[in-house]
């Protein structure tokens, strides 16, 4: 590829990347030198037809790539609507990258409503729709509970959370909005149960589907964002779950993401001292015999592994959860 065709493609990729979105070819020369591009490995194709730069894509987080993703569509396709997590996505709740794929797009009227690999289609009201940072969707309110009705309970739970988290609403707002108004909804009794246990207190989708599968195997549900006081310095620690036990020391869970030690907006840019710091925080989380129980996402959803880690710390154990019906 000679340098001025290279040039022209880097200025297409820049300008692309300054309004938040993918490189979209016109032509089939373009689509051609992009193509060649990816082959190489500079170039990446999140979509059909759609480019963006390797290195930039390896440094978004998977919303941003999604939503990236997502305005582009939206000003090659107008009359896109994004509705369920995509539209919860437009309004920036916390979506788990396992339910951001793939996308939930509408169209009103009689039009082609085809689904295929990267899309589920789906149709809406004309009056249903309004238009968010430039995309199309629905309410969020009709986003939430469309989420709560169709998705599983760990994604559904995360993104009910985030909701009452983004308007400080408590949980009986989501409550109102499936009562019996919504009644005779498919997946409707799945969206009062999740209202059921929404908690905006919840500060992650990783939180949010933790406690997820600690409701789904039937163990006691943690109290979150419990605060403790490091008797030392007298700085307080917020726990992401505790579990007052009765005869024994109180249990405290800590979800163990990445990001705490390699986003340089949270360490800046110091992941050892980040690391330390988090060390430290254990150390005070402990004093007077708690016990601190750390668990990454991924541990999570091993289900097997999860319910023996917390039969390990003698979490308490009823019922699992009842009354949910499995939607394809």
């Amino acid at each position: 590829m000679g340098k001025e065709t290279r040039a022209a493609c880097e200025n297409i990729l820049a300008l692309a990347e300054r309004h938040g979105l993918c490189a979209s070819p016109t032509n089939r020369a373009e689509l051609n030198r992009f193509t060649y591009l990816r082959s190489k490995g500079e170039l990446v194709t999140p979509y059909a037809g759609l480019f963006a730069s390797a290195d930039v894509w390896s440094r978004l987080l998977p919303s941003q790539r999604t939503r990236r993703v997502m305005r582009t569509l939206a000003r090659l396709h107008p009359s896109w609507i994004f509705v369920g997590p995509s539209a919860a996505l437009v309004y920036y709740l916390a979506v788990p990258p396992s339910a951001m794929w793939p996308l939930c797009i509408a169209t009103t009227g009689n039009g082609t409503c085809e689904t295929y690999a990267h899309a589920i289609r789906r149709r809406v009201s004309p009056s249903d729709v309004l238009v968010i940072n430039g995309m199309r969707t629905t309410s969020l309110d009709r986003a939430v509970v469309d989420c709560m009705r169709t998705l599983e309970f760990p994604s559904a739970l995360a993104i009910a959370d985030s909701y009452l988290r983004k308007t400080n609403q408590p949980k009986e707002r989501l409550e109102a909005m499936v009562a019996s108004p919504q009644m005779g909804k498919a997946g409707i009794r799945n969206a009062c149960l999740v209202a059921s246990f929404s908690d905006g207190r919840a500060e992650s989708w990783g939180e949010s589907e933790a406690r997820a599968a600690i409701i789904e195997l039937g163990f006691q549900i943690p109290e979150l964002q419990v605060p403790y006081q490091d008797p030392v310095t007298g700085k307080w620690y917020r726990a992401d779950f505790s579990w007052s036990l009765e005869g024994a020391p109180t249990v405290i869970g800590e979800m163990d993401g990445l990001l705490k030690y390699t986003d340089s907006s949270i360490t800046g840019g110091d992941t050892v001292g980040a690391f330390v710091r988090e060390r430290q925080r254990e150390s005070r989380l402990t004093i007077g015999g708690r016990s601190v129980m750390r668990f990454t996402p991924a541990q999570v959803k091993d289900r097997p592994y999860f319910e023996r880690l917390l039969e390990s710390y003698g979490i308490p154990r009823g019922e699992p959860l009842a009354g949910w019906k499995a939607r394809r």
